[in-house]
């Protein structure tokens, strides 16, 4: 039977990717919805290909653009959050992908749980916002949560089948980034173009910020502890610079098992689509020596994972303030407001200023984040 498929976040890299291995298995795969940002171009293309039922974007004056376009007569056409509902409350798809940056894909992705169905999940904002209320849901309605990141789809692989407490240790893969082995001196005065040099993986903006800052190996870490519940002390970040290493469990008994793929994201899209079965493919050939190269991270060097490890002791709220801080700190590094090394330093100063809150909802989480948000803005303008 083939699955009809929903994407949040269509026209960013995961959600392209997932297109593409949609179109080399029709037999297998269809798309329902489809929901952009702005741009409505890539869009359009998308949806004169795929014909989805529905489509969505970000602003309603390019709603109206769309609805006076020939092409999706036969469409509907949405917008905003009333969109995205839409699509996650939608019984006709099997499965949603939640590939949107930020924090809009939350209540979609818990909808479409409440649903018993599928989410294949590459948004971590919505782990480190209410990761522990998108497990709850998924157990208490069956739905299933599969992750799309590369790492979490390889600690999937490995430990779906195991109790927790039969794990010793976790390590997830970082390439380093392009500045891996720089001193902090000469990092002061990277461009933003340097920074988006990732040595191995063809990702977004914000996401190739983050890995250039390890905060996105240390929101992983967060990600994976809320995800697998697994206590944070026992993962832990291990350097593979050429991403062929994903993740790495060692066991109570001795064992140690390795999950890795060549650094293309489509193979962890098509095994979260496709669960518990595989897609095959003949692309590529492994080659062990180039693979197991190994470096051991020391996390004093990286201030992400101590403000990662301190977000996760401290709970309730502040995951989400820490990465709302890193959002706007990013995006104003982005825009040349702010200086590399600033990026962390406004994270820093954005969770000391947060007053913790224990009891977190779907209710107060949306205005802690956007109170962070405005905590984090008010750092760089001073």
């Amino acid at each position: 039977m083939i699955k009809k498929v929903s994407i949040l976040g269509s026209t960013g890299s995961i959600g392209k990717q997932t297109l593409s291995v949609i179109a080399k298995n029709k037999e297998k795969f269809n798309v329902h919805s489809l929901s952009g940002g702005e741009n409505i171009n890539l869009l359009l293309k998308q949806s004169a290909n795929f014909k989805p039922k529905i489509i969505s974007v970000l602003k309603e004056d390019d709603a109206l653009k769309l609805k006076k376009n020939p092409l999706l007569r036969k469409i509907k056409i949405l917008n905003g959050d009333i969109g995205l509902k839409e699509i996650s409350l939608s019984k006709e798809a099997d499965i949603l992908v939640s590939a949107t940056s930020g924090v809009s894909s939350l209540i979609p992705t818990l909808e479409f749980l409440k649903l018993g169905k599928r989410v294949c999940v590459a948004s971590k904002e919505i782990f480190l916002l209410l990761g522990n209320k998108i497990t709850e849901v998924a157990n208490k309605y069956s739905g299933e949560v599969i992750p799309i990141d590369s790492e979490h789809s390889g600690l999937f692989q490995l430990i779906k089948n195991e109790d927790v407490s039969n794990i010793k240790r976790v390590f997830l893969t970082a390439s380093g980034g392009p500045f891996f082995g720089k001193k902090k001196e000469e990092l002061r005065d990277v461009t933003p173009k340097e920074a988006l040099n990732h040595p191995t993986w063809s990702m977004g903006n914000k996401i190739s910020i983050d890995s250039a800052t390890m905060m996105n190996k240390a929101i992983e870490i967060i990600e994976a502890s809320i995800m697998f519940n697994i206590p944070h002390q026992i993962i832990h970040p291990i350097v593979n610079r050429k991403s062929h290493i994903h993740s790495i469990v060692e066991f109570i008994d001795g064992n140690i098992v390795f999950s890795g793929s060549y650094n293309d994201m489509r193979i962890p899209i098509g095994y979260a689509l496709n669960f518990p079965n595989r897609l095959s493919s003949t692309k590529y050939k492994f080659h062990p020596g180039e693979t197991m190269n190994l470096i051991k991270i020391n996390e004093k060097t990286y201030k992400a994972f101590n403000l990662a490890r301190k977000a996760l002791d401290i709970g309730g709220s502040m995951p989400a303030v820490m990465n709302a801080a890193n959002t706007v700190a990013v995006e104003a590094f982005l825009k040349n407001r702010i200086k590399f090394t600033d990026i962390l330093k406004i994270v820093d100063r954005t969770m000391k200023k947060h007053k913790p809150i224990r009891k977190i909802n779907l209710k107060n989480i949306m205005n802690i984040n956007e109170i962070a948000s405005k905590d984090a803005y008010n750092i760089i303008n001073k």
